[in-house]
């Protein structure tokens, strides 16, 4: 399956319509509106690289940039941009006792799997925990 293009403005406008969902949700399924922050964090974090990078156009990274460009590993993104150490993500077991892993916390919101039972503090931890990173980005885009 081929990606679609998704270039630095593409990334910064997601980031922005993810951010005024998210900001207003107060209606609807938990697992969705985490999804949008899951996204919006990503989006946030790919635009910042391209800002660094000062690059508009993912065709314009050099081969290591544009691997990370394509990942939803949120430690490898923010490893990028030089925060690694400040961010932190707890694995935790599925209802299945799957690992869920930084880049397969998308998959827990897209499929509403649950958390093992006695782990759903790890899911609301996972959720703050990008909430801090929404924060940061706001500054920083």
């Amino acid at each position: 399956m081929a990606q679609l293009r998704a270039d630095r403005k593409n990334y910064k406008k997601a980031f922005t319509t993810h951010a005024h969902s998210f900001d207003n949700w107060n209606i609807g399924s938990i697992n969705s509106r985490r999804l949008i922050l899951c996204y919006r964090v990503e989006c946030g974090l790919k635009c910042l690289i391209m800002k660094n990078d000062k690059i508009y156009k993912v065709s314009q990274a050099n081969t290591d940039t544009e691997k990370v460009l394509k990942t939803h590993d949120f430690r490898v993104l923010l490893k990028k941009v030089g925060q690694a150490g400040r961010y932190t993500f707890r694995q935790f077991p599925t209802e299945y006792n799957e690992t869920v892993r930084p880049e397969e916390y998308h998959q827990i919101c897209r499929y509403a799997i649950a958390p093992a039972p006695q782990k759903e503090d790890y899911l609301e931890e996972f959720e703050k925990t990008l909430i801090q990173i929404k924060e940061w980005l706001k500054e920083e885009i």
